[in-house]
Order: C-alpha cells, then sequence, then structure tokens
C-alpha cells in the first residue's frame, strides 16, 4: 500500500492499494498549519482505512514548489515515516497533481506568496514540459497569452489570472507517476528561490584593542 503526502499548498493525504484500484484521500485547507496537523490526518487516514503503519510499502511526497516552511514539513514527515519502517520514499513535483487531473492543456499556478505564484505548463497528457517556476502574475499572464489557467492560484490575482481553482489532490501525484508522465525527484523541497529566513551576521565583538600608553614600560 501507498502512503502519499503533500503538504506544499495546504495538507492532502492518500492512501492508496498498489494496483491503485482503492483510493483514500484526505485534505485540510490548513495553510501555515501543516507543522501541528499533517500527523494528525495521517493517523486519520490510517484508522479511517482500517490499517496500520506496518501495511504500508511505499511513499510518495510532493516536493513542492511551496512556501518554505509549509512545505518540508510533508517531506520531513514522509522521510521519518518510510526510515522508520525502511521502505522506499519517492519525491514528485506537487503541481503535477493538479496538471495530471486536468489532462488538457494548461498552466497550472499556486501561491508563492511575495505578491507572485508558482506555474507549470502541461500537455493534453498531464504531462509537464515547463517549469516549475516562480514569477509575477502579470509576467505569467503575459507569458501565457491565450492558455488556460487552473489551480488555487487563480484566486489570488483575478485580476491579472483567471481560471478554474482545482486543489492538489496527492492521489494525483501517484497516479501521475505511475503514469510515467512524473518523473522521480530528490526528496528535497524545490523552493526556486531563497528562503525568506536568512542567517544572521556575525556580531561585531564590543571589546576594542589595548592602546599603548606612552612611556609605560611594564
Amino acid at each position: 500500500m501507498i502512503l502519499a503526502i503533500d503538504t506544499s499548498v495546504a495538507i492532502s493525504i492518500a492512501i492508496l492499494d498498489d494496483d491503485l484500484s482503492n483510493i483514500l484521500n484526505v485534505e485540510a485547507d490548513a495553510a501555515g498549519a501543516q507543522g501541528e496537523l499533517t500527523a494528525w490526518y495521517i493517523e486519520g487516514a490510517l484508522r479511517e482505512r482500517g490499517i496500520s503503519v506496518d501495511d504500508i510499502t511505499e511513499v510518495i511526497v510532493g516536493v513542492g514548489p511551496g512556501p518554505f516552511t509549509g512545505l518540508r514539513v510533508g517531506i520531513a514527515t514522509g522521510e521519518v515515516f518510510a526510515f522508520a519502517r525502511k521502505i522506499p520514499v519517492t519525491g514528485v513535483c506537487s503541481l503535477d497533481a493538479i496538471g495530471y487531473a486536468a489532462q488538457r492543456e494548461c498552466v497550472v499556478v499556486t501561491n508563492a506568496r511575495r505578491k507572485e505564484l508558482y506555474w507549470a505548463r502541461y500537455d493534453s497528457t498531464g504531462k509537464r514540459i515547463a517549469g516549475p517556476s516562480v514569477d509575477f502574475p502579470a509576467v505569467i499572464a503575459e507569458k501565457f497569452v491565450g492558455y488556460e489557467f487552473i489551480g488555487p492560484g487563480v484566486e489570488i490575482y483575478p485580476d491579472v489570472i483567471a481560471g478554474q481553482n482545482v486543489h492538489l489532490q496527492v492521489s494525483d501525484l501517484v497516479l501521475a507517476h505511475r503514469a510515467l508522465v512524473s518523473e522521480a525527484l530528490p526528496v528535497a523541497p524545490l523552493y526556486l528561490r531563497a528562503p525568506d529566513a536568512v542567517e544572521p551576521a556575525p556580531r561585531k565583538g564590543t571589546l576594542q584593542p589595548v592602546m599603548d600608553v606612552p612611556g609605560d614600560k611594564s
């Protein structure tokens, strides 16, 4: 059985049989609360499916792009779960879930904050053919004139980019990966830019060097 986790937008958990015939999706619009709630939702999904952690044989995790803190929660959770169970864990681009579910030519957009959007372009099979990248909405709109925009990002700057709001379901990430239209990626965050948090600069010392006193022979 497969456990799939994505926290790049909010929280999306899925449990799938290996043949993909039986899918349980659990979603929560909990952006900013991934750290507190992700493990709780995984426990709930396992309980609802009537299985234990020992029944999971593979983990697939969305690696973004997404905001720094929320994104790394899902990745760390997937890595820890897989390490504890000694099972494989695979990273997949989170935007591929929406692009694969659409099954038509489109540009997927999600919130990147800082007045920007993450984007990726997909063909009619759900295969990503450009991106992921991050740009200002006006830049994206100019770049993809005439394209259909889908994803959570369409509701953030509707005067510039409008389209269909399609939620990210992490089960679609598994389906895209198994359909070979979404390649495996390292299990590491796709930030696409430097995080907001930076290392503080070294503190300057407050002690001044001792100066020689004229005539002091001691």
